[in-house]
């Protein structure tokens, strides 16, 4: 893959580290999708859903999973009868 370089302002430099944190990420993994957002018809590649839903991925807890945790899925989806 080529190697681009990017000269850009101490802010921007921050925000770049800050959000590639946040996202559990790479620089470059977060600028090639900033640059498919910009010019999507660039990408002959399909993104996958994780990769679509990468930002949401982590930003809610509760168990990990439920299948291991049956007690918890007593009544799940039944209506409320109080």
């Amino acid at each position: 893959m080529p190697t681009v370089t990017v000269k850009m302002t101490p802010a921007q430099h921050s925000r770049l580290q800050q959000e590639a944190k946040k996202r559990h990420t790479t620089h470059s993994a977060l600028l090639r999708e900033a640059f498919e957002q910009w010019n999507p018809s660039a990408s002959n590649q399909p993104r996958s859903l994780a990769q679509k839903a990468a930002h949401l991925i982590g930003s809610i807890e509760g168990p990990g999973d439920l299948s291991l945790q049956s007690k918890s899925m007593t009544g799940y989806g039944l209506p409320d009868h109080r």
